[in-house]
């Protein structure tokens, strides 16, 4: 198994694969198994659960029969795509560590998507103040409100976002004009990432968003989810990325 630097044809040593998560909130992973990426993991996180796992913290995400058109929370398991979103992102305590792994590709699409969410959050400062930002929300598609997009701590911030069927972004000040700022500059900031077998990302799920593009054929992909155990160096990871609030 090896670690890249996004971007880069850097190595990461497993011992800081923490901190370089820290630093860049996305690792790429290359030539791993199911095995060796849960070991990983295991020595510096433990699994947080998922109604649709397998194992603890491991999901099994693949087109199945009867889903639909995306409804009901399981548009992940169809060949429809996927928006930029971070996991779990309407849950009271969504994981802060999100790790995939390519089993089988698509035949056709299936591209992997990142969003950088701090650099978004950078640019959407331009827009508006912290104080305004902290007001946008998400909202059910039965008309409830959900969480903050953004949550600000002293030094940190945690990011929450989707918008698909189940949920999406709102202003609780009216603020329409930012929500669609925050939807472009996220179109605007997405990479692509081609994922082979055995290749994969492990990402800083209160900082990155990710999603997929459309895809035909049988794309299988292994989701591992996670926290940072709460007495590790890096457990900060769990309140959000390194933000200060203006």
């Amino acid at each position: 198994m090896l670690l890249v630097e996004a971007g880069h044809a850097v190595e990461v040593r497993q011992n800081l694969l923490p901190a370089t998560l820290a630093r860049d909130g996305v690792v790429l992973i290359q030539e791993a198994s199911v095995a060796e990426v849960r070991a990983l993991l295991d020595r510096w996180t433990v699994p947080v659960g998922h109604p649709h796992q397998v194992a603890e913290g491991l999901t099994v995400i693949a087109p199945r029969m009867g889903t639909g058109d995306g409804d009901n929370n399981e548009a992940g398991f169809t060949e429809l795509p996927l928006l930029p979103h971070t996991d779990r992102s309407l849950h009271a305590q969504p994981p802060s560590v999100l790790a995939t792994l390519m089993l089988a590709p698509a035949r056709a699409g299936g591209s992997a998507t990142l969003v950088d969410g701090s650099r978004v959050l950078t640019l959407v400062r331009h827009w508006a103040e912290d104080a305004t930002i902290a007001e946008l929300r998400l909202r059910t598609a039965t008309g409830r409100s959900g969480p903050p997009l953004v949550e600000f701590t002293p030094g940190h911030a945690r990011i929450r976002y989707r918008d698909d069927r189940v949920a999406g972004p709102y202003s609780a000040d009216g603020r329409t004009d930012l929500v669609a700022e925050i939807r472009r500059l996220i179109v605007d900031t997405t990479r692509s990432l081609h994922l082979g077998s055995g290749d994969g990302y492990l990402v800083h799920n209160h900082r990155f968003m990710h999603g997929r593009t459309a895809f035909t054929g049988d794309r299988s992909i292994v989701r591992f989810l996670a926290r940072v155990n709460s007495d590790h160096p890096y457990a900060w990871l769990n309140r959000g990325f390194p933000f200060a609030s203006s």
